[in-house]
């Protein structure tokens, strides 16, 4: 989840912060560097 991610990476959690955060997992999934598991879940590709 975005928050998560955020919170790994020592980001703010702030709502603007993580709503701009929102988009990359997904653009990261088209690169091939995660894999989308679901709606909103991701896991990093072996």
């Amino acid at each position: 989840m975005v928050k998560q991610v955020c919170a790994e990476l020592g980001m703010s959690l702030e709502s603007a912060r993580s709503e701009a955060m929102r988009s990359e997992p997904n653009r990261l999934a088209e690169r091939g560097r995660l894999r989308k598991l679901g709606v909103g879940k991701f896991t990093t590709t072996p």
